[in-house]
């Protein structure tokens, strides 16, 4: 190996540890470059539980239960990923007109366009500050100014940021006064926002309904697994024992019974948590995080039946 080789070996390996710190430090930074590696990740989480769970014959409530426990522990990374990324949009979104305005004010007072963006990045607008200050450094190093409002919507994806800067780029190709563009597109995102927020709070209530939907029909499944499946049973016993006809018995297979409440439970879980997310946003994948949770307390609700009978 000669000494080109060994240098262009330690630089990757090099490359390979300062990766692995990045991604220990700042693991969501890291899965938001390239979503795909949370499904890397998440896959090889449900795939190792699930081999576990064959090797051992884990049986914790029902059969196949451990399965299900597995491909729902498996779905906590994204969940968790898509919850953060979506308080991340909504932080961005609030402050964005904010900021259209500052830039709008600053170039109406006759500052140029680089000046602009340096003298409203001394200005706090939250998750957004890192973004602008970056985007005012491209400028005075004469990246086009195209080129670094893409860098910025890459970098906040939203909706409402990725339309404004499409709206600000087709301004200034045309030689529209750059001041008068951020006034419009700061206009057109307050309103944009304030129907959004108006349609997230009357879509609240609808999202509520699939939690209170869903813990009535868990409440009918605890009446039916307390109730009936002991008076099926109760009922089989007595008439084995008065002698009558065995086509008038019924036996009945308790264990499958319960089975199929528990996975009826798990099932209109996840069902009604995707149907919330998808009223409540708009997207069924932002409905993951209700599934976990309401498919978590069909399974509680199973376990707390199955190792306390008296209830």
């Amino acid at each position: 190996m000669n000494g080109k080789d060994r240098i262009l070996e330690a630089v990757e390996k090099k490359r390979r540890e300062s990766g692995l710190v990045k991604f220990f430090s700042d693991p969501i930074g890291v899965i938001r470059e390239k979503p795909v590696r949370l499904g890397y990740i998440s896959g090889i989480i449900g795939v190792c539980l699930m081999l576990i769970v064959y090797v051992y014959r884990l049986e914790f409530i029902a059969p196949y239960d451990m399965y299900i426990l597995s491909g729902l522990v498996a779905c906590l990374p994204p969940a968790y990923f898509i919850y953060v990324e979506d308080k991340r949009i909504m932080k961005a979104d609030d402050e964005f007109p904010r900021l259209l305005s500052d830039l709008a004010r600053a170039k109406r007072a006759g500052l140029t366009l680089v000046e602009a963006f340096e003298l409203t990045a001394k200005g706090n607008y939250g998750i957004l500050t890192e973004g602008l200050e970056k985007m005012a450094h491209q400028l005075t190093w004469g990246v086009p100014f195209e080129d670094a409002l893409r860098m910025f919507a890459r970098r906040y994806p939203t909706r409402i940021i990725k339309r404004s800067i499409e709206i600000i780029i087709e301004g200034y190709r045309v030689g529209g006064e750059v001041g008068k563009v951020l006034t419009i597109a700061a206009e057109d995102v307050t309103e944009f926002r304030t129907l959004e927020k108006r349609r997230i709070a009357e879509m609240r209530p609808y999202v509520a309904i699939c939690y209170v939907a869903f813990f009535i029909f868990l409440g009918i499944l605890l009446v039916l697994y307390a109730t009936l499946i002991p008076m099926m049973t109760e009922a089989a016993e007595k008439l084995s024992e008065s002698g009558a006809p065995s086509r008038f018995i019924i036996m009945v297979d308790v264990e499958k019974l319960k089975m199929l409440y528990f996975h009826c439970g798990v099932i209109q879980g996840i069902c009604a948590g995707l149907i919330a997310g998808k009223l409540g946003t708009g997207k069924v994948i932002m409905g993951l995080r209700h599934a976990l949770i309401l498919a978590g307390a069909a399974f509680g609700l199973f376990a707390i039946l199955k190792f306390v009978p008296a209830i």
